[in-house]
């Protein structure tokens, strides 16, 4: 990380385009998936802040190809704008083809009696040792943004140390975190490993409230299957405790 300047977004403004920094690579090719529905999802995120839609609790994000190290375009629209519910969609374009593609909802909050929370399980990330399995590659990746800690459990905990936009994008910042659900899962080595990737195709993230704090949790598990596909989900915490959960279509693919 030496000679980068840690208050740059991992995506900047560049004219029309946003312009993606080398910590938006993936281990794979092209960006990061985590950086690309990251970016998705902050700009229906700002979207709704402007537009005064409530809090975002929800997103899917479809990885169609891999993003390129390039100026990317971004398009947002809101699908509804409800008194109690909205629902926006955003495209990611790169030299005039589609990338990828999100749907998100918003809920604007109303005092409801008698309604049961979850048991609140404070949380301190900061305080637990480094995760020692985070990913190291010849170039610079998502990887090289990320603080990773480990919890007594297994959880994997993790915060951007650099922003991911030049603006406020908290929900966006979990699918950063959310989208390493697969190697959060594989502490125990995997023969499978030695021959495949293994990309997810899509994250979806559903909340039952705004995520607390920078760090967020991710208690992950992968089910792969023999005919070349599977699903990671996650359990997702905060300084709160448990918020939401996760959810990635993944395809085993043989190493190139």
């Amino acid at each position: 990380m030496d000679g980068i300047d840690l208050a740059d977004p991992v995506f900047a403004r560049d004219g029309d385009c946003w312009q993606p920094h080398p910590e938006a690579s993936g281990p794979f090719r092209g960006l990061h998936g985590g950086a690309v529905s990251g970016l998705i999802v902050a700009e229906m995120e700002r979207q709704a802040r402007e537009e005064g839609l409530g809090f975002m609790l929800s997103a899917s994000v479809v990885l169609l190809r891999p993003a390129p190290a390039a100026p990317l375009e971004t398009r947002v629209d809101i699908l509804r704008k409800g008194g109690r519910s909205s629902a926006l969609e955003a495209t990611l374009v790169a030299d005039g083809r589609l990338i990828a593609k999100g749907t998100a909802c918003c809920v604007a909050p109303h005092s409801v009696a008698g309604t049961s929370a979850e048991k609140r399980r404070p949380a301190d990330a900061a305080a637990l040792p480094a995760w020692p399995l985070k990913p190291r590659f010849a170039h610079r990746t998502l990887f090289d943004a990320l603080d990773l800690r480990i919890d007594p459990e297994g959880t994997k905990w993790g915060r951007l140390l650099r922003p991911l936009m030049p603006y406020d994008a908290a929900f966006a910042a979990v699918f950063a975190v959310a989208d390493n659900g697969q190697p959060f899962s594989l502490d125990a080595p995997r023969d499978v490993l030695k021959h495949y990737t293994f990309p997810n195709v899509d994250i979806a993230i559903h909340t039952a409230r705004p995520p607390v704090g920078d760090w967020i949790g991710v208690k992950a598990r992968s089910d792969w299957r023999p005919e070349g596909m599977g699903l990671t989900e996650s359990e997702l915490y905060d300084a709160d405790g448990r918020f939401g959960r996760a959810c990635q279509t993944v395809v085993l693919m043989p190493h190139a």
